[in-house]
């Protein structure tokens, strides 16, 4: 069990092998690097979380031509405190 303090606009990003493991025609997985470089880039884009897992999404299906062969699940949960 880990436990730790969240400031506003914090993110905790969840996932299951299949999305990192998703292949293209020719066997090449998506791969953790590629995962992170999505990320990444679309947080340093300023994109909400639900746009930054639509890209996501759209670039992992697109890899594997819109075909998973195995599970793959996706959760972003981002700290966003009541308005006072």
């Amino acid at each position: 069990m880990h436990e730790t303090a969240l400031e506003p606009g914090d993110r905790i990003l969840l996932y299951t092998d299949g999305v990192v493991e998703s292949r293209d025609e020719g066997g090449e997985q998506f791969g953790l690097e590629r995962f992170a470089d999505h990320i990444i880039r679309s947080t340093a884009a300023g994109e909400n979380a639900p746009e930054v897992l639509r890209l996501l999404i759209h670039a992992i299906l697109d890899h594997g031509h819109s075909q998973l062969s195995d599970d793959a699940t996706i959760l972003m949960i981002e700290w966003r405190p009541p308005d006072p």
